[in-house]
């Protein structure tokens, strides 16, 4: 299957021409910026409000959304623009999808397919022009994987929804915007039809965050507490959330692609290039080398389906179970670099602060590997799955969604 994004027409040479002189411009400032996981999980503020004053002059232009409507705030664009966008900068080495924390590159897509005309034309502008951040609220401390085990409710009262529960695995050190999040509308009903997703804003009375200190980082519990959200922030309709879950759970796990390359690759051979040991740089060492093969070998294949998933995704024809592989993939990858990381660089990997040459990306990689085998689903809900894609044990396939 051909599945490459490469046109290079005079219009799109000429956009990318656009692009690559707009963000020479307004990269400027970053050359010493690392776009590591690091900077969501400790007090990093440089990176982050650079990283929001880029996405808001990337959402002026209608770039941080490219492919959406004018009219909600993206710019019409094509998917060979979309393309040339990710590509040139992720020559920079940061993805467009997380210029800045926020995980409205999943949300809006869900607003845009299930939204009303008037939910749309709320919500989805300042997500497109980059003014928000915002925080998906799913897991939940009985639940963990199991979404629709929902125990978080949401009665009815009038104009508003009542809000009672709690979320875990949440965001990072800096607060959200907006909290979205799946509820349970109908405690009475039967499982998955008795769910809704609400748009909360983060800064209502009775909304808590609590820092938690994990593996990954800080992430956080989120506790609502008779929280009065307006009804109007009800995306989908009442007791129809899981059909809403399917679309953006499917987006979460993979299904979106990617076209970004992980950096730790030319990170890690320029450190061992750098650094010396018993007289000699450590790509000297043969064991180093090996690992260093593995390493870009993996990253590879994870870069190809991430790719195809892109694809996929883009001309609106989703792979069975693209997704749910490229992020089970993906979540092994990380763990076999972690081990290979600590190989490499010893005890020198586990130094969480720059008193060592450039390790602090290394550390977060050892540190965080184990700990994402858990973001957005355990392995074993990556593997049910593929296994339903595919029918297996099933009288019946099931089918990927299509998302926007």
């Amino acid at each position: 299957m051909d599945f490459s994004l490469q046109r290079d027409t005079p219009e799109i040479s000429a956009f990318r021409k656009e692009v690559r002189d707009w963000l020479a411009e307004n990269m400027r400032g970053s050359e010493h910026l690392r776009w590591s996981g690091i900077w969501s999980t400790r007090e990093n503020d440089e990176e982050y409000k650079f990283r929001r004053q880029l996405a808001t002059k990337l959402g002026k232009r209608g770039w941080l959304f490219p492919t959406y409507p004018v009219k909600y705030g993206g710019a019409g664009l094509s998917l060979d623009h979309q393309f040339v966008l990710e590509t040139e900068i992720d020559r920079y080495g940061l993805p467009l999808g997380s210029v800045f924390y926020t995980l409205a590159r999943l949300v809006a897509p869900a607003v845009l397919k299930f939204g009303t005309e008037e939910q749309k034309m709320e919500l989805l502008p300042p997500m497109m022009r980059g003014e928000l951040a915002v925080w998906q609220v799913l897991t939940e401390p009985q639940g963990g994987s199991d979404v629709a085990n929902c125990q978080t409710k949401a009665i009815r009262d009038g104009d508003y929804y009542v809000v009672n529960g709690q979320k875990v695995m949440v965001g990072h050190h800096l607060p959200p915007d907006f909290l979205w999040t799946i509820v349970c509308t109908n405690p009475a009903g039967k499982r998955h039809e008795n769910l809704g997703w609400l748009y909360i804003p983060a800064n209502l009375p009775g909304v808590t965050i609590q820092h938690m200190q994990l593996m990954m980082g800080i992430k956080n519990a989120v506790f609502f507490d008779n929280v009065r959200v307006p009804a109007k922030y009800l995306v989908g309709g009442e007791n129809n959330g899981w059909k809403v879950a399917n679309s953006y759970l499917e987006l979460e796990h993979g299904g979106g692609g990617s076209v970004a390359e992980n950096p730790l690759f030319k990170r890690l051979i320029e450190h061992c290039q750098k650094t010396e040991f018993d007289g000699e740089s450590l790509m000297e060492d043969q064991d180093v080398r090996d690992e260093i093969a593995d390493l870009l070998i993996d990253l590879d294949v994870q870069r190809l389906m991430g790719l195809r998933n892109f694809w996929h995704r883009y001309v609106r024809d989703p792979h069975p179970y693209g997704g749910a592989q490229f992020i089970y993939y993906q979540r092994m990858v990380r763990l076999r670099n972690s081990e290979r990381v600590q190989r490499i660089l010893g005890y020198d990997a586990l130094v969480p602060d720059g008193s060592v040459h450039e390790v602090a990306d290394f550390e977060y990689t050892v540190r965080s590997g184990p700990g994402w085998l858990h973001g957005g689903g355990t392995l074993d809900t990556d593997r049910l799955i593929i296994a339903r894609r595919l029918g297996l044990g099933r009288p019946s396939q099931e089918t990927a969604p299509t998302t926007v």
